[in-house]
């Protein structure tokens, strides 16, 4: 569609949801729904398509994830249930919900407050970067991250670009088989020194720029509710491999002591 268009979203897009709208008004959803829906998602960026500065309703919604997986989850003479179970790539990491919606038409509130749910459930992709204004905003990091506690790698600008080789490559591999246990992200610390300062344990802040709190890439886990106390992975640089990672995450699920540090 082509015309008059309009563009909601956040910085650090995990989802982009693309709207078409007609002024066929028939069953269907006003526009103006979905933009609060569009507003408050986090790491999310909305276009509407429309072709009138009328009152549009919509088509059909198009969900593009980062990781290259695309999904149409409403359609017209579609039902929620069919459109939601129909992208296999979309449940590729925690399986199908079974799902009870009634129809769109015969209910919009109840249709909205589904589309948002759905969407807020199937945006994480397993591995999310992080910056401070976006983590910093409850808005945004709790709906993605849910009630998981969140493991933070450290890494350096250089091996971010090679996601598909090195550190971030078995980055990838343990966030996906740790997917229903544990939230992964990444930081750049060459762009955000400052707030990786703080991920350090409160008693070791101070020692020289040679130790282990210095060392790219390096990793800890933190609950969201306490952001002043984390587990801290000792191994660092390129010691870190696969095998000592997924250590790390199975010995802070079966409850690993937490520090204190200086705040996330």
């Amino acid at each position: 569609s082509s015309g008059i268009n309009a563009e909601y979203g956040h910085q650090g897009c995990n989802i982009h949801i693309t709207i078409t709208a007609t002024k066929d008004s028939v069953d269907r959803l006003p526009v103006e729904c979905l933009v609060g829906v569009c507003k408050k998602l986090a790491f999310s960026e909305c276009f509407i398509l429309q072709d009138s500065t009328e009152d549009v309703y919509v088509s059909s919604i198009e969900l593009q994830r980062r990781d290259g997986v695309v999904s149409v989850i409403y359609e017209d003479n579609l039902s929620l249930d069919i459109s939601f179970t129909r992208s296999q790539e979309l449940h590729r990491y925690h399986g199908n919900h079974h799902y009870n919606h009634p129809s769109c038409a015969s209910s919009p509130t109840e249709c909205i407050r589904a589309l948002h749910t759905f969407i807020s459930q199937h945006s994480r992709t397993p591995l999310t970067e992080l910056s401070p204004i976006v983590f910093h905003s409850p808005s945004s990091y709790k709906p993605l991250f849910g009630n998981l506690p969140v493991l933070v790698a450290l890494v350096e600008h250089h091996a971010t670009n090679q996601p598909t080789s090195g550190f971030m490559e078995i980055l990838h591999e343990v966030s996906v088989k740790f997917y229903n246990q544990i939230a992964t992200s990444y930081v750049d610390v060459d762009m955000y020194p400052h707030w990786v300062h703080g991920m350090t344990p409160v008693a070791e802040r101070d020692l020289t720029e040679s130790s282990w709190i210095y060392q790219y890439p390096r990793v800890l886990v933190f609950q969201l509710e306490d952001h002043k106390h984390s587990a801290f992975c000792r191994v660092v640089g390129k010691e870190l491999g696969r095998e000592e990672l997924e250590r790390f995450v199975e010995k802070f699920l079966e409850g690993m002591k937490m520090e204190r540090c200086h705040g996330i």
